[in-house]
């Protein structure tokens, strides 16, 4: 699984470090929590705020997710950092995962061996990211609660989503 991360991670670096455009920084980086993963942002000035696109790679439960979000990162708080950021935004996901059981409302529910389960869901976002100038790197605490429904037909609620996220600008 490592291999993993670090090669799709290497595969990022190269393929977007060529692409140009109208964004005003990019960023790739991995997401350590509930639902880790990797990312690529891509982030853009939008009148007194920015705006981030947000692409997500996660894995877990033996599957696969890709996630994407809106975010708005509002000014700095210059009194307590002029390099700490909040932000806020929502998105979705879709995906899937392997299981031999299913956990709804507090019942399990098993299967007589693994079994293909197709998800989709929406997700919010809140985060502090601390921008460190000297290098080009960001450092933040983020929170993503998410809604999923998995095939067939269960609903997953998930507030507990916190994660450090580190990430490499360029």
């Amino acid at each position: 699984m490592k291999k993993l991360y670090f090669t799709f991670f290497a595969l990022l670096l190269i393929t977007f470090s060529a692409v140009k455009g109208q964004y005003g920084s990019r960023q790739a980086g991995l997401r350590l929590g509930y639902r880790s993963g990797i990312f690529y942002q891509v982030t853009q000035e939008a009148g007194s705020a920015e705006i981030g696109y947000n692409a997500m790679l996660g894995f877990n439960n033996h599957g696969l997710q890709v996630t994407g979000l809106r975010i708005v990162y509002e000014t700095s708080i210059s009194s307590i950092s002029p390099n700490l950021f909040f932000s806020w935004g929502y998105g979705g996901h879709v995906g899937f995962n392997y299981s031999d059981h299913v956990r709804f409302m507090g019942e399990d529910y098993y299967y007589p061996h693994d079994r293909f389960m197709p998800l989709f869901g929406a997700d919010g976002w809140l985060a502090a990211e601390y921008r460190i100038q000297d290098i080009p790197l960001n450092v933040s605490l983020n929170w993503k609660p998410f809604v999923e429904m998995t095939i067939p037909g269960f609903v997953r609620v998930v507030p507990w989503d916190f994660a450090l996220s580190i990430s490499y600008i360029f």
